[in-house]
Order: structure tokens, then sequence, then C-alpha cells
């Protein structure tokens, strides 16, 4: 038993908190790249074009990954229909909002309302799928999830406003719908090919049209660099070890650990942008969309007592 723990430890537990903790990093790495490019909050071309380096060359990297583990990375007639669709959710749609709308809230607030994604995913699921309905402990947790965005409606840092904290929900929401468009697509397609791709039209697109609008980086300085660097790295490596975990493990046991990402955005923008998350609106709010991420997650064991590994 101590062996098959440790496996688990080694295999799954630690992969997984590494791959929330990446995610849950991009919210404050985002803020402060705006600060070391010397990027404003109403400069939304220049945003765009700053999400645009960032996801085209995390596109590039996926496919490296993938040309390196000996899959195919040049997609066939059939598949450009799936990585368009999921690519105007997961990059287009949902970066163009979140770019934009982050600039206009704090990190803390960002994490916490982008976790509610999971929730969006769950009602679109619910509503175009006939095998996956909610059930009361789904449900339950899309509504721990939404009283948390209540709680930070009803004060937060600096309120509720819709020209950032809208937009990111707005930025979730359409993550959730990705996932249901991935769900309907990815089936018998490599989902390596099938990211990369569309991260990489995602960027390209992003950054055209910030290109477009005059957008431009004020300063390039290799702090700057670095962080760029580091937020195409984490994109890359988190959605490869994650795919490998749910290649590996039930999916139950793997989106559970999505209930540390709103937690260590939290802490990240605490520690990188010096935001005071120790008020009791955030810490509800948090707590309550983690929870829910959690509680809508969860899969209990077999009583048999065998593991599903």
């Amino acid at each position: 038993m101590s062996e098959q723990k440790g496996a688990l430890l080694r295999q799954l537990y630690m992969p997984a908190v590494l791959c929330t903790a990446l995610w849950g990093s991009a919210a404050p790495c985002i803020k402060k790249g705006y600060e070391l490019f010397e990027i404003a909050a109403d400069a939304s071309f220049s945003q765009l074009l700053f999400a645009g380096w960032r996801f085209a060359l995390a596109g590039v990297l996926v496919l490296v990954a993938a040309k390196l583990k000996g899959h195919r990375i040049l997609p066939v007639r059939s598949e450009w229909k799936p990585i368009l669709w999921i690519s105007l959710f997961q990059s287009m749609l949902q970066y163009v909002c979140y770019y934009i709308g982050l600039s206009a809230t704090t990190g803390t607030k960002g994490s916490v309302l982008s976790g509610t994604q999971t929730f969006f995913a769950l009602i679109f699921a619910h509503l175009f799928l006939q095998n996956d309905k909610l059930n009361r402990q789904k449900a339950l947790g899309c509504i721990c999830g939404f009283a948390g965005v209540l709680v930070l409606g009803l004060g937060g840092l600096n309120g509720f406003n819709l020209a950032g904290d809208g937009l990111v929900l707005l930025s979730a929401a359409s993550a959730g719908a990705g996932a249901l468009v991935s769900r309907i697509f990815t089936p018998g397609r490599d989902p390596m090919l099938l990211t990369g791709w569309q991260l990489l039209l995602g960027g390209l697109l992003l950054g055209g049209i910030g290109a477009a609008g005059g957008g431009w980086l004020g300063a390039v300085t290799l702090p700057g660099v670095l962080l760029l660097g580091y937020m195409i790295v984490l994109s890359a490596a988190a959605f490869t070890i994650w795919t490998a975990l749910l290649g590996k493990f039930p999916v139950g046991k793997v989106t559970v650990f999505g209930f540390l990402i709103p937690v260590f955005g939290a802490v990240f923008s605490a520690l990188v942008l010096g935001e005071n998350i120790f008020t009791l609106r955030n810490l509800a709010a948090l707590m309550l969309v983690s929870g829910g991420i959690a509680v809508a997650n969860y899969v209990r064991e077999a009583k048999s007592g065998t593991e599903q590994a």
C-alpha cells in the first residue's frame, strides 16, 4: 500500500500540483508583463500583441514537443475544422476578453473569476451533451462557485466592474465553451496536434489584431523577455503534463486538482504584485470557488478498494 501511495505521489499528485501552480501563476505574470513592457491599462491593442507573442510561440513549442515525442504535427484536411473551432473559443475569444479585462482588475480577482470556467463547462455540457447532465454533486459545485463570484461582486478588492471583472468572467464562459468543443472534437484525434495548432493560430490572430491596431511593446528588457519566456514555457509544459496525466489516470482524479489554480493565483498575486489577499471577501470567494471546483470534480473511490490507474 505504501508503495502504491508513493507511486501516486510521484506520478499523479506532484505533476498535477505543478500544473496548477503554473496555471495559477499566469494572471499575476500577465499583469507583471504589462508593467515590464510598459503596456498601459487602456492600451488594448498592445495587450493583444503581448498575448499573441505568448500563444503563438507556445503553440510552436507544443508542436516541437509533439514532434520529439514522435507525433504527426501537420494536420490533415479533416482536422482543420476542429482546430479552428477550438481556437475560436480557447484562444481567440477567451484571451481577447482575458487580457483586456485583466488590465482593469487585480490578479487575485482575475484568478478567482477565471476559475469559474469549470462551472461554465459543466453547464454547457448539461445543455448540449445528452450523456453529461448535472447531478446533485455537480450542481452543488456550481452553486458554490457562482456564490464566490457573488461575494466578489458585493465588495472584493474594488467592487465588480464590467470593463475588468465582467470581461474576465466572459473569458471564463468562453473557456467553458471551449472545453465543450474540445470534448466534441478531440476524441480519436491527437490532442497535442490540436492544441499546438489552435494556440499557434489563436496567437497569430491576437498578435495580428494587436499589430494592425497599432499595438506595441513599450520597452523590451531582459526581465520582460525572461517573463514572456516563462509564460510561453508554462503554457506548453502544463498542457503536455496535464494531457499525459489524463491519458494515464481517470479524468476525475486529475481534474479535481483544478481547485488549486485559483489558490495559487491568489498566492502568486500576493508575492508578485504585492496584493492584499487576506480580506474576508477575498478569502470567502476563494474558498467558495475552489471548494466548488473540488466538489464538482470529486470522484468517490470504488468500495472494493481497488485503485484505478
